[in-house]
Parts: C-alpha cells; sequence; structure tokens
C-alpha cells in the first residue's frame, strides 16, 4: 500500500507520448516496451541503492505496455499501479471495456483534464467516471490517485501559473469533495507561488484523508526544486509522482543507439534519486 506520508513515484505510464515520438522518428511502436523496461530496471537499480526508495517507492506503468512488467513488479514486491484513462484522452475514457482490465496494479491512477469553463455536460460525466471508479477502487481496496491537468488558454503564463491555475485545482477538489469523491491522493500541478501552493493546500486539507503529490511535465531539475520548495510547509504535499523528467532524455538516447541500455537504466536511476535527494532537502 501506499504510505499516506511518503511517495517517491516514479511515473512510466506514458502512452500516446513514446507513440508520437516513434512515429515522428521512424521507430516502430513496437519497440515502447523497451523503454517501460529501463523506467523499471532504473527504478529497481534506485531500489537497491537508496531505503528510502525501498521504504517509498511506487511505479506507475501502463498495462498496455508493460503488462509483463507489472507482474514481474509485483512479484519483486514492488508497489506498483497502473493508469485508468485512454491515454490523451479528453472527456475522460477508459483504457479498457471493462476498465477493471487495466487495472491489475496495486494502486489505480486516473488523469482528468478540467477547467472551470468547461461545458457543464462534460464536468457532469467525468464525475460520473471517477465516481464509478471510486466505487470499484473500493471494493477491491486498492488506492485511488486522481490527476488533474488544467490547461492555459488566453491567460498569461505568470499569472495562471501563480494563481489561476491552484484556483482553477482548489476548485475542482472542492467540487469533488462535495460529490464525495475521496481519492487517497490527488496528482498535482507544482506551482513556484507559495501563495499558490497554499490554495491547493488549503483545497485537499478540507478533508483530512487526502493527501497531494506532486507531477513533473516533463519539467527540468531546477524547475521541480522549485515546486517542492514552494509546498515545503503543506499540510497535505507528501511526495511527488514524476517521470519524464527522470526517464525521457536517456530512453531517447537508447533508442537513438547512442547509450546502452544499462547506461540509460543507470542514468534513470540517478535522476530519480537526484528527485528523491530534492523533496527530502525542501523538507529540512
Amino acid at each position: 500500500m501506499l504510505n499516506p506520508e511518503r511517495v517517491y513515484m516514479l511515473a512510466a505510464d506514458h502512452r500516446w507520448q513514446w507513440e508520437e515520438w516513434c512515429d515522428a522518428h521512424d521507430v516502430p511502436r513496437a519497440r515502447i516496451p523497451e523503454v517501460k523496461r529501463l523506467a523499471y530496471d532504473g527504478f529497481m537499480r534506485a531500489r537497491e541503492r537508496s531505503p528510502e526508495v525501498r521504504e517509498f517507492g511506487a511505479l506507475l506503468i501502463d498495462e498496455q505496455y508493460s503488462s509483463a512488467i507489472v507482474a514481474e513488479a509485483q512479484r519483486a514486491g514492488v508497489n506498483v499501479g497502473t493508469p485508468a484513462e485512454k491515454a490523451g484522452a479528453f472527456p475522460l475514457a477508459w483504457s479498457a471495456d471493462p476498465f477493471a482490465l487495466a487495472l491489475t496494479g496495486a494502486f489505480v491512477k486516473v488523469l482528468v483534464r478540467y477547467r472551470n469553463d468547461d461545458e457543464p455536460s462534460i464536468v457532469q460525466a467525468q464525475f460520473e467516471k471517477l465516481d464509478a471508479l471510486q466505487t470499484w477502487c473500493r471494493a477491491t481496496g486498492k488506492p485511488l490517485l486522481v490527476e488533474i491537468l488544467v490547461a492555459r488558454r488566453n491567460e498569461a503564463e505568470e499569472e495562471f501559473e501563480a494563481a489561476g491555475r491552484p484556483a482553477m485545482l482548489a476548485g475542482f477538489i472542492a467540487e469533488a469533495y462535495r460529490r464525495r469523491l475521496e481519492p487517497a491522493f490527488w496528482k498535482i500541478e507544482g506551482t513556484v507561488s507559495p501563495q499558490g501552493s497554499r490554495t491547493i493546500d488549503d483545497a485537499v486539507a478540507a478533508n483530512p484523508r487526502c493527501r497531494q503529490i506532486i507531477l513533473g511535465k516533463a519539467a527540468d531539475v531546477a524547475t521541480i526544486d522549485g515546486w517542492f520548495r514552494a509546498a515545503a510547509s503543506s499540510r497535505t504535499a507528501v511526495g511527488f509522482a514524476i517521470g519524464r523528467s527522470v526517464f525521457w532524455a536517456p530512453s531517447v538516447g537508447y533508442l537513438t543507439g547512442a547509450q546502452s541500455a544499462r547506461s540509460a537504466s543507470d542514468m534513470i536511476a540517478d535522476n530519480y534519486l537526484q528527485l528523491v535527494d530534492g523533496w527530502q532537502k525542501s523538507r529540512v
């Protein structure tokens, strides 16, 4: 089970991103399982090196390209989870029918895209799907992570990142609680704004059973460290769920022949442990 007080998650459930990259670079999609293996191997090497990863580490990876890895991770005692959503879909759609076919891990993640100016019918339909998923998770004893992505449209970037997005995230969370949607974790876009972080923290803390973990958006380490620092005083932020910032560059290096599988997975382990260290330093 995920620890409610600390989560260091390597998120490697990316699907459409790899499909687009492969298509653009004339690489067969059949090679996508190879980069999933790199992420898993990197996670396992980090686990060997770090007692913190052994205690608080988790792996998020998809059933679509990684079914063998999910099973292998479970045999190895890894806290592994799988995503419910169809990759890249808006409104929310399931990756399998019934959705349970994709949910072979110990926890469940679902990504939902939201803005407060979305059509009300879309918002309602997405909440109905989330309610059905929560009901299933509770029946099967699997913790639920709800990831919220809020896209910037016509807003000024700096103001949106500091206040606009946090306000929309807080509004979604408040509406979710009103509807009795209470995931174990919210997977949240980070902000460098202390006030924006407080806005999100206050929203999550309205339900004392819920926590938040910060996602990466393929950002560089300096940006992520800024998010970690902004959330340092948060009551509800307990870790991160980050992927492309960790594995993308080494995986591309492997697919293009610039580095070996061992070199790529070692780099993934190093990048992941750098985030673990960054989180811990932000808490001192």
